[in-house]
């Protein structure tokens, strides 16, 4: 029961906003071709599936999205953790995240392809770069909220730099380090749509929604949107929540959602 429980609350809001969008698409007052009803979004969305091409676009964006998240984890980490740790690194390094951080990444976009060409290469680096600001800074506050008692502790048993940041500094700071890594793959999806819109890649969900764009194909953008939309539900649900489940929730640092 408590299973059935959940499902129909993970449903609950997905049906009210379909059954929404189903009333304004068949009361009239807007044009099929701006609002279109749920069963020809679900008819292109199986057409686009059946065809292979939906999966194309998915596979190139996965791609780009997976390479990209997972260099800027990496580097936003790395930074986040020396800036926490050090007051010279963070007196260097918070100036420029303030700067870059409101910056859109679809302002980001000529530049990166400019500097990286069109295609690939130009999107993988945008969101290395977008992913990589969210994880320093949620990084960077989660070490810098560290229990300073515990590292004191790590200290006066003479443990190696390196095991206390491992055993002490990043337990403590993987909260919000899992934070960053949401915050980041949500930016980086923008980053990569954003990327090929602009950057000239033949495949990918950014390109298809333009391309649908110009034909006024507003079932396949919607696909497009819901296709992004339940990526990063679905990496939400399989990657960051067992994640969670299985350390910070079983360490007893935060409550089970």
């Amino acid at each position: 029961m408590k299973k059935l429980a959940n499902v129909a609350e993970t449903l609950l809001p997905f049906l009210a906003i379909a059954a929404l969008w189903e009333g304004l698409a068949r009361s009239g007052y807007f044009t099929p071709l701006l609002l279109p009803p749920l069963a020809a979004i679900l008819s292109e969305f199986w057409a686009l599936v059946k065809s292979g091409v939906l999966l194309h676009h998915l596979a190139a964006s996965t791609a780009r999205l997976m390479v990209g998240f997972a260099l800027g984890l990496v580097v936003g980490t790395t930074i986040g953790i020396a800036m926490g740790l050090s007051g010279r690194v963070e007196r260097f390094f918070l100036p420029i995240l303030n700067i870059c951080l409101p910056i859109p990444s679809i302002a980001l976009v000529p530049l990166f392809a400019l500097w990286f060409g069109l295609g690939n290469l130009a999107v993988i680096m945008l969101v290395i770069f977008v992913c990589s600001l969210q994880v320093i800074f949620n990084t960077w506050t989660g070490v810098k909220t560290a229990d300073e008692r515990l590292i004191r502790v790590g200290q006066s048993m003479a443990a190696p730099r390196a095991m206390t940041i491992r055993e002490i500094v990043l337990p403590a700071a993987l909260p919000m380090i899992l934070t960053g890594a949401r915050l980041a793959l949500a930016r980086g999806w923008i980053g990569t749509v954003a990327g090929e819109l602009v950057a000239a890649t033949d495949w990918g969900l950014g390109w298809m929604i333009f391309n649908a764009l110009q034909f006024l194909k507003t079932a396949t953008m919607l696909v497009g949107l819901i296709t992004i939309g339940l990526v990063g539900y679905l990496i939400e649900r399989v990657v960051f929540q067992p994640l969670e489940t299985r350390t910070v929730v079983r360490w007893g640092m935060v409550k089970e959602r």
